[in-house]
């Protein structure tokens, strides 16, 4: 069953248990907003006492960002808008996590309807690597994940996961 939506909570839940601060949408520029970033504490909004959100005019350390497509993760535009929007942001780790409800969308042409998942996500990589590296070019690098390898490190690291499941 597709997290859907809560799988940004479930990111941030992650990002607790793991000792870092952690924000929901923050603005990386004027124009660029960031699902969810998880900071060094040292270097947070919490440790630095400034209105949480405005990363660009903010002393803060951004480790970890994510950028969750959980039904868009077949649109190269909205991919490569992910790319640039985690460019702006400069964490030390960019994740694009791709939804379930994604593989549901890439199944809907005959062509793939008889596919088994494991096949739907291996054409959905290929597309989604295509448009971060050979379109998009970021600076840094950015790790795709789906929906299922985010929930099998949210269980490693003891993250009830069901209680995320809609």
């Amino acid at each position: 069953m597709s997290l859907g939506k809560n799988l940004v909570d479930l990111v941030a839940e992650m990002g607790t248990r793991l000792g870092f601060d952690v924000e929901i949408e923050v603005e990386a520029s004027e124009s660029a907003w960031v699902d969810v970033v998880w900071f060094n504490k040292r270097f947070s909004f919490n440790a630095v006492g400034i209105k949480k959100g405005k990363m660009r005019f903010s002393p803060v350390i951004p480790v970890a960002a994510f950028e969750i497509e959980i039904k868009t993760g077949t649109n190269a535009k909205h991919i490569k808008g992910s790319v640039s929007n985690l460019d702006n942001l400069g964490a030390q780790l960019s994740i694009i996590g791709i939804g379930s409800g994604n593989l549901e969308a890439i199944r809907k042409p005959a062509v793939h309807k008889n596919k088994n998942d494991s096949e739907l996500q291996k054409i959905l990589m290929d597309r989604v690597y295509r448009w971060v590296y050979a379109e998009a070019q970021p600076r840094g690098r950015v790790v795709i994940m789906f929906e299922e390898e985010i929930v099998s490190w949210a269980t490693h690291i003891g993250v009830d996961v069901e209680q995320f499941r809609a």
